[in-house]
């Protein structure tokens, strides 16, 4: 029997493809600004590709990396902290614990009613998601792809992202875990 060598560049590629929609969305649930999570989830996928070799593998992927993004946000913020746009520290620190401080269980219920709502979806607002989210096609080449500008690319995701947030609201509270 021939044992394979392990190949940590190609798990952690792997991981990362696995996360990143995960991840992208806690990096703007902490800017709330498109371009700055999208300069904040390349730098951090940066950061994960040469730190991967302090990653534990009996933890969650997921969790490792949304502690290596808080700190890539919080760098980005304190850099911005004259602009208005942007929460203060405190704020900002209060914002992130909570995030951290959901139950697993929490998250799964969430997941799941995130999933029957992605269904809902009508069939090009899907589309658009999977081509933003699920391949590695940055905004401008969909914009020129679907003949549309990055603004109103942006202003649909914000629209769908929107539906997304009150159908899983919704889910939550019909089930009692809102």
């Amino acid at each position: 029997m021939v044992e394979h060598a392990r190949d940590p560049r190609g798990e952690s590629a792997a991981r990362l493809r696995d996360a990143q929609t995960r991840l992208f969305g806690y990096i703007y649930s902490l800017v709330r600004n498109l371009d700055d999570a999208d300069d904040l989830f390349q730098q951090t996928s940066l950061v994960l590709w040469d730190k991967y070799d302090q990653y534990d593998p009996a933890r969650s992927f997921v969790s490792w990396a949304c502690g290596v993004a808080r700190f890539e946000v919080l760098n980005f913020l304190r850099s911005r902290g004259r602009d208005r746009l942007y929460f203060s520290d405190d704020l900002t620190l209060s914002l992130i614990e909570a995030h951290e401080s959901l139950e697993h269980e929490q998250l799964e219920d969430r997941r799941d009613a995130l999933s029957v709502c992605l269904k809902k979806l009508r069939g090009r607002d899907a589309q658009l998601l999977e081509a933003c989210y699920t391949q590695s096609t940055r905004i401008p080449e969909i914009a020129t792809a679907w003949g549309r500008s990055t603004h109103s690319i942006h202003n649909s995701l914000r629209r769908i992202r929107r539906t997304l947030f009150e159908c899983v609201r919704r889910a939550l509270a019909q089930e009692g875990l809102a």
